[in-house]
């Protein structure tokens, strides 16, 4: 896709609504949001927080990413638990949000202002990275951790690039942002200027990794239109947050009391040996998504005051809107045709259906 200039005549004209100056183009700043709850061993593009991806490369470090709170706010924490003792020049962790095309369409070329809070072990200099879609053009800026296990607060701005591809819809990646904890020297370039290359941090960033007693916390995140940020942060409600993550990740946890069994839906046989369910969304997805679940043996079936085990489960038939659950029973054709029957918890194992349309 071409580059899109955002003018003020566009603004004008409507094509471009005007932005609330206090809008925070990040969604769940605050990080209220953790479907998957906190994460030990996190793989590589994994989630922690509902739209912060963990980005590392093959080396040594392992790391948790957990909720921590403080002051009443909440923060990502990257918990280093296995350390990264030389950092190799294709070496990386970091945590990037992914800005989808539609929302920086309203940012696209122009001046923003990006300010955090940190709390990090390890002092000295770290660096916050912004990419394209591409990763072809890169840009990256400085703050110092000045005292350890501190929060401290980082405020920047920048004229975001006007060259380059940057994609504009809904269905694409417009911005990458980037909190760094470790990179080599693959990565770096120089500070505060759009480069053309995958680059998202300068020589200077510390090795965050470095020992596994390292603790690099970020919170109360945000990026606003113009040269300034408002003066405190502004943590959106948590419905409405609830709301906007819910466009990007749904996940359902059946681990109601055991007398309840988790009750998923009501579906039908469709022959003696199998039956299906649909799944309806709690809202329309931002595309159609990747499902998961905990797998077939933590679901039964009831039907009538008989129970069974299930042999294989499949979610397909996937929309933005909603998606199909086939199941098979364990052995034999217990099922009646046509016949009502009830999706449910089996006992108290851990039990989940999540829909994933994130970039």
């Amino acid at each position: 896709m071409s580059t899109t200039t955002v003018s003020s005549a566009m603004i004008s004209s409507g094509v471009i609504p005007t932005v609330d100056p206090a809008r925070n183009f990040i969604i769940d700043g605050n990080f209220t949001q953790w479907p998957e709850g906190n994460i030990t061993g996190i793989a590589n593009d994994g989630y922690g927080p509902a739209l912060f991806a963990n980005l590392h490369s093959g080396g040594e470090v392992a790391h948790d990413v957990k909720q921590a709170v403080s002051n009443g706010y909440n923060f990502m924490h990257v918990d280093i638990t296995t350390a990264e003792t030389a950092v190799g020049a294709g070496d990386y962790l970091f945590q990037e949000y992914r800005i989808t095309g539609s929302d920086f369409l309203h940012i696209h070329e122009q001046t923003v202002t990006i300010q955090f809070t940190h709390n990090h072990t390890k002092t000295g200099t770290y660096c916050v990275g912004l990419r394209n879609s591409a990763n072809n053009r890169g840009y990256t800026f400085e703050y110092t951790q000045s005292v350890s296990n501190t929060e401290e607060v980082h405020t920047e701005t920048v004229t975001l690039d006007q060259s380059g591809t940057w994609l504009l819809t809904e269905a694409d990646v417009g911005l990458r942002l980037m909190f760094v904890v470790m990179t080599g020297s693959t990565f770096q370039a120089s500070a505060d200027t759009w480069t053309a290359g995958n680059y998202w941090a300068t020589s200077n960033q510390v090795a965050g990794a470095d020992s596994a007693s390292n603790n690099f916390k970020i919170g109360k995140v945000g990026l606003y239109l113009g040269s300034t940020a408002p003066s405190s942060f502004i943590a959106e409600p948590v419905a409405t947050v609830k709301d906007q993550v819910s466009y990007y990740v749904q996940r359902w946890n059946y681990d109601q009391a055991t007398s309840e069994h988790g009750m998923v839906g009501a579906g039908h046989a469709y022959s003696t040996s199998r039956i299906l369910f649909g799944k309806e969304f709690d809202k329309e997805l931002r595309v159609a998504p990747s499902m998961t679940s905990s797998g077939t043996g933590t679901f039964e079936a009831y039907y009538g005051a008989a129970k069974t085990d299930f042999g294989a489960l499949s979610l397909d038939h996937i929309g933005k809107h909603g998606c199909r659950i086939s199941v098979s029973a364990a052995s034999g054709t217990p099922f009646t045709v046509g016949h009502a029957v009830n999706m449910r918890r089996d006992a108290t194992d851990v039990c989940f259906i999540m829909a994933d349309a994130r970039h």
